[in-house]
């Protein structure tokens, strides 16, 4: 008889477990569970600055592109611009001391720096179906196949509890190794990052994922996401555009060149400056 296992998504702990410990599993499996990222505090902060805009939020899409919409999720609201409207995000989440480490490892050998390709709340509401399963590198079809080298790491924070019912994401294990990348998942390889608050799911660029069926009557799945990509190409999201430029000089250098308020500088390794303005770092209106 064959036994079949159910794939799993391997749990880590910040309080127990090393950074050198993540980039290990996430190099095995393609992902994983990372308890106590955020603190109670901080998911309480983080909700208290961002809930305003969560409840105003429009349920389901506002794109005339029926693929857009089918992504975006009928029942699911979607912001960004979190920098400029959360400080906890810009300190706490934006600079996370464990995926910065992780883009680090993962991404530097291959660009001079990384920026922020999306920080996107994603709040799948009662009733919303399941997403399609996707590689979130899909974007950059060139950068997303079984060769080409990884091109953005990414996280799935829960700002609640996130469990098999209220829509926890959806996750193929080892699905980043795969040698066919058109070939589709079975339901057996599917697994669920159920995880608490302040947990975070850490993910490949590569690995095949979705957002869950929320089969609950009235429990809202609050997910917040963020990835990083490689700063020679463009990222979902205009970050410098949702970040005014007062705010922006608040911010440290890191934050801002996360942002896209720094340019992509690699000429100190045989390569281009690029984003920048009158071919200077600094963008026009910014006094430093």
């Amino acid at each position: 008889m064959n036994i079949v296992h159910a794939p799993v998504l391997q749990v880590l702990d910040t309080k127990h477990n090393s950074l050198a410990e993540i980039l290990e599993v996430l190099a095995q499996d393609g992902g994983v569970i990372v308890h106590n990222m955020l603190s109670p505090q901080i998911v309480a902060n983080l909700r208290n600055e961002l809930d305003p805009t969560s409840e105003a939020a429009a349920v389901g899409p506002k794109s005339e592109n029926k693929n857009v919409n089918y992504f975006w999720g009928q029942q699911t609201k979607r912001f960004t611009r979190l920098a400029q409207r959360s400080q906890t995000f810009a300190d706490e989440v934006l600079i996370h001391p464990i995926l910065t480490g992780v883009a680090d490892e993962l991404l530097k050998p291959h660009c001079a720096s990384y920026w922020m390709n999306t920080g996107q709340m994603m709040i799948v509401m009662p009733g919303g179906a399941p997403q399609y399963m996707h590689r979130d590198s899909d974007d950059w079809p060139a950068m997303c196949t079984p060769t080409s080298p990884l091109c953005q790491i990414s996280c799935m924070f829960a700002l609640s509890d996130f469990t098999a019912e209220n829509g926890a994401t959806r996750v193929v294990p080892g699905s980043h190794a795969w040698s066919d990348y058109s070939r589709q998942a079975t339901e057996d390889e599917i697994t669920q990052a159920v995880m608490p608050a302040g947990s975070g799911m850490i993910y490949l660029g590569k690995t095949l994922h979705s957002a869950g069926a929320n089969k609950t009557e009235s429990e809202a799945r609050y997910g917040m996401h963020l990835s990083y990509v490689l700063g020679w190409l463009t990222p979902e999201e205009a970050g410098c555009l949702g970040v005014t430029e007062d705010r922006a000089k608040t911010f440290t250098k890191q934050q801002q060149q996360l942002l896209g308020y720094r340019c992509y500088d690699a000429s100190d390794i045989n390569g281009g400056r690029l984003w920048t303005v009158d071919y200077e770092d600094v963008p026009v209106g910014l006094k430093w």
